[in-house]
């Protein structure tokens, strides 16, 4: 169904109990804003990034994502308030998920709120600005250049929600929900009233929580009731409720229960619902501990934009990334470097993904001349405090994180800000430790430092393991960021060298994952390092996703091909930088993740895959085999497998054995000479033939074909085009530009390829493949059936139904 029709169905059916008075509401608020910028105006629905729209110029900066998400704005929308309404004495809030950034919001010309921070959630008290009838609704929105130091999008790029409740009720994010492994729960609830002091009942339920989507009744385990002769402003009342034999939420059993909380009062009834888990979450000097059990961190950073989408927030378009990543065996996920929607925390929740919950890349030390430094003096103790009472019900979060490679660390004297953010911490959430992500090594020596927070976080550092653990035996530790390999998804660079310099081709880097810059390393630099390091927590790899700006290593003006410490390598680099010359670097995302900026995954998805999920049988050969030129040529055959050891055959002739040894994580056969045909490789695990794979010489590219991609929400529809031979083999080498186009009730919202150097729109129907590989985001915008077609010269043409 159209998201225009359910949000007016389910203003219908809420307005009446609003009007009354009875129960407080809770409603999205996204459809027809109006949006003004730079003199024009037109209809948008929220989530919106005016940035995402482009057109991407070659001239804006790559560390940004070349598209121009900077400047101002304004969001306008009519409020209808009824006589009875206002009778009734109810409160209207308006709560905002993100608003990207410096945003103010106006009512009836009246300022009722602001809040700069471009990734805080944050409510406004709408009620004293009002009156019967139509209301003017303004969210001016101030986004300064030279602000970020990725693509931070533009607008309101997250949900809105309008609540009417009683004038007396639950203060936002009032209830605090805490519960121990033998299901004792405490439901610490927050009271606010803005009206006259009256009487009121506050009930606790305790429930199972049905899933979205389900009819299952939840059914109440437990409840308490208790009268107050007088709601006050800010009081707290404790409950404590036990649940029998309770289930533990767990990565791979994520269970939910639901605490039902409402106030009555003379005025109506006041109603919250919060989702909670059971759970044990300690970090001992030995690992992290869940329910008890020794867990290793599998995981990943993402920063907050899903690629062709932009910042825009999307449920479908991130459990769609999500699923990618448990496939990989990710099991964590590091919210780099801000505070999420709170719709992925709820994904989270769900799917058994467990959290390092972020509030920012800078606190004092400015890395950029408009970045978070400009706030941190008034803003971060609310930011923060805002970010823990938002998000310390769900049971993925296991860490707060007070900063990222920030300045303060080589200040001894800025040491305290640190301990202030983790006592803030401490003080709203006593249940969670603090972290942070820390690049200087010697900040790593200084008691002060490692003293501020809770888990030490190493950022590229681990070759420090073993010094930090036996100079702080007793502090956890873990690899905050991890690897920063780059590669661009089916792309190889002949001769295979291990140097940065030698992967680097037109823009591209090649694929064989052996590339990193200077401050990082390969993936297998960082498993070695826990490999000697048991007692290392985990890690978070950068990144999961490519994502939009920060083109490492061709930002804007290429400075940082020269950026290297060896000699050797900073020749090569210049004579890369030479032979580009004064070409400006169109790259606009950036190279750094195991899936493309499309979704599809890289070689590395099966390198992780072969760490993190060991009793899988897997085996995955790269490069690809299709060569035209290279006949009789050195082209080394790497395999990324979970088993120990593997012999690879060209066109049935045996290449060798290879075993695994020591700390070593690829299997690699370097001295492969190219023929056309098939290499195929049969894996061995303990002695027993575990996995094979293979890959072939295909024909030339004839054909189109279209596969849906299978995800339970359908309000967008992610369609995977992969240009094939005659015998539906993909050709590796295509790059046909592809044309699509659509009937029925939807709407191509973009087209993406995951190629980290175009700069064609991604609203564009015509985008150019790579490595053989196309997407197309659908939306729908009605019931009924979609028929997708796409097209190219020389291409036999495809068709899929979408029903």
């Amino acid at each position: 169904m159209n998201r225009r029709w359910l949000g007016f169905l389910l203003l219908l059916a809420v307005l009446p109990l609003a009007a009354r008075g009875k129960e407080s509401v809770r409603i999205p608020f996204n459809q027809g804003w109006t949006f003004l910028k730079d003199g024009q105006e037109r209809i948008v629905d929220l989530p919106h990034d005016w940035g995402v729209e482009g057109p991407f110029r070659i001239e804006y900066p790559g560390e940004t994502g070349k598209l121009p998400w900077w400047g101002r704005a304004i969001y306008r929308k009519t409020l209808s308030v009824t006589k009875e309404e206002q009778a009734d004495n109810l409160r209207f809030y308006l709560d905002l998920d993100g608003v990207m950034s410096g945003a103010e919001v106006f009512c009836n010309g009246e300022r009722a709120g602001a809040w700069p921070y471009g990734y805080a959630s944050f409510r406004v008290d709408l009620t004293p600005h009002l009156q019967a009838g139509d209301n003017l609704l303004e969210i001016a929105v101030d986004n300064p250049e030279e602000s970020s130091r990725w693509y931070p999008g533009g607008g309101i790029y997250r949900d809105v929600f309008l609540e009417k409740a009683p004038a007396a009720g639950i203060a936002h994010w009032g209830v605090f929900v805490t519960a121990t492994s033998q299901g004792r729960v405490r439901v610490a609830v927050c009271l606010r009233n803005a009206g006259p002091e009256q009487a009121g009942t506050l009930t606790v339920s305790l429930r199972e929580r049905a899933l979205p989507g389900t009819d299952a009744a939840a059914g109440t385990l437990a409840e308490t009731r208790r009268d107050i002769p007088a709601v006050a402003e800010g009081m707290t009342v404790v409950e404590e409720l036990s649940l029998p034999r309770p289930r533990l939420w767990s990565c791979e059993d994520p269970y939910l229960y639901e605490a039902v909380v409402s106030l009555g009062t003379g005025d109506g009834t006041d109603v919250c619902r919060v989702p909670f888990g059971i759970r044990t979450a300690e970090f001992r000097e030995d690992g992290f501990y869940l329910n008890g059990e020794k867990t290793f961190l599998k995981g990943v950073c993402l920063h907050h934009d899903a690629g062709a989408l932009g910042a825009v927030w999307s449920a479908t378009a991130w459990e769609r990334r999500l699923r990618k990543l448990q496939e990989m065996g990710c099991n964590a996920i590091r919210t780099a470097h801000n505070p999420p929607a709170p719709g992925l925390l709820d994904l989270c929740d769900r799917m058994g993904f467990l959290v390092m919950d972020e509030l920012t890349d800078t606190w004092t030390v400015p890395k950029k001349p408009n970045g978070y430094a400009r706030l941190f003096d008034e803003w971060a103790e609310k930011d923060l405090t805002a970010l823990i009472r938002r998000d310390r019900n769900h049971p993925c979060v296991i860490l707060w994180s007070i900063g990222n490679e920030v300045g303060e660390q080589g200040y001894p004297d800025k040491y305290p800000l640190a301990q202030a953010l983790t006592d803030l911490c401490h003080r709203e959430d006593s249940t969670r430790l603090t972290t942070y992500g820390c690049d200087n090594p010697w900040a790593s020596t200084q008691p002060g430092w490692v003293a501020a927070a809770d888990v030490y976080g190493f950022n590229y550092k681990p070759h420090l393991y073993a010094e930090f653990h036996e100079a702080f035996p007793d502090k956890p530790y873990l690899g905050s960021e991890t690897a920063s390999c780059i590669s661009t998804r089916g792309f190889y660079v002949f001769p295979v060298e291990e140097d940065q310099a030698g992967g680097l081709q037109d823009f591209q880097v090649s694929s064989y994952d052996l590339y990193a810059p200077w401050w990082a390393g390969k993936p297998d630099t960082e498993w070695e390092g826990e490999d000697r390091n048991p007692s290392c927590a985990g890690e978070f790899v950068w990144t999961g996703f490519d994502y939009l700006g920060e083109p490492t290593p061709y930002n804007a003006d290429l400075t940082v091909l020269t950026n290297f410490h060896d000699p050797v390598q900073r020749q090569r680099a210049e004579e890369e930088l030479a032979r580009l010359g004064k070409i400006a670097s169109p790259a606009r995302s950036s190279y750094f993740g195991i899936f493309d900026l499309a979704g599809f995954p890289k070689d590395r998805f099966w390198l992780y895959q072969a760490r993190w999920r060991p009793d899988l049988p897997m085996a995955h050969i790269l490069p690809h085999w299709n060569w035209a030129g290279r006949e009789g040529e050195v082209t080394p055959v790497h395999v990324y497998t979970s088993g120990d050891s593997a012999e690879l055959f060209v066109n049935g002739r045996s290449q060798g054995l290879r075993t695994k040894g020591p700390y070593e994580y690829r299997l690699r056969w370097d001295d492969v000479r190219y023929e056309p045909g098939r290499v195929k490789v049969v894996v061995y695990k303990d002695g027993k033939r575990w996995a094979s794979d293979r890959v072939r010489t295909t024909g030339p590219a004839r054909r189109i074909r279209l596969r849906k991609e299978d995800l339970p929400a359908d309000d967008l529809l992610f369609i995977e085009a992969r240009v094939t031979d005659r015998r539906g083999h993909t050709v590796p080498t295509a790059a046909d530009t592809l044309s699509f186009s659509l009937e029925g009730p939807g709407e191509i919202v973009a087209t993406d390829a995951g190629d980290p150097t175009s700069l064609v729109p991604f609203s564009s129907p015509e985008k150019a493949a790579l490595a053989g590989l196309c997407s197309v985001v659908v939306r729908r915008t009605g019931p009924g059936r979609i028929i997708l077609r796409g097209t190219a010269p020389g291409l036999r043409r495809a068709k899929i139904t979408l029903k």
